[in-house]
């Protein structure tokens, strides 16, 4: 059964689903193997909007990841990958934190 969890975005409303194993190996191959390996800023975020953008795509099998590179602001991309990592089991939601609306 696949997990679904909603956020509000620049975008609207948007569906984030589970992870797949094959998403999940995706995932992890863009962690650094050292524990204390510097990432590359801002930019090595941006590694990430595939696999979101997958979680997304299930749903919302009309937008592009053009439209979702042009559209979602930081604070979204952030809630969507806090929402993606929650609904695959890999993140509980931490006090305070907003949580996304469960579909």
């Amino acid at each position: 059964m696949v997990k679904q969890l909603t956020v509000s975005t620049a975008l609207g409303q948007l569906t984030v689903s589970s992870l797949t194993l094959g998403e999940l190996r995706q995932l992890n191959s863009l962690f650094p193997d050292a524990p204390n390996a510097t990432a590359g800023g801002v930019a090595s975020l941006l590694n990430y909007l595939p696999v979101i953008f997958g979680a997304i795509r299930k749903v919302h099998q009309d937008l592009t990841l053009e439209q979702l590179e042009k559209s979602l602001t930081f604070d979204d991309f952030n809630a969507l990958f806090s929402a993606m990592l929650e609904v695959s089991g890999l993140k509980k939601a931490s006090a305070g934190e907003p949580i996304p609306v469960p579909v």
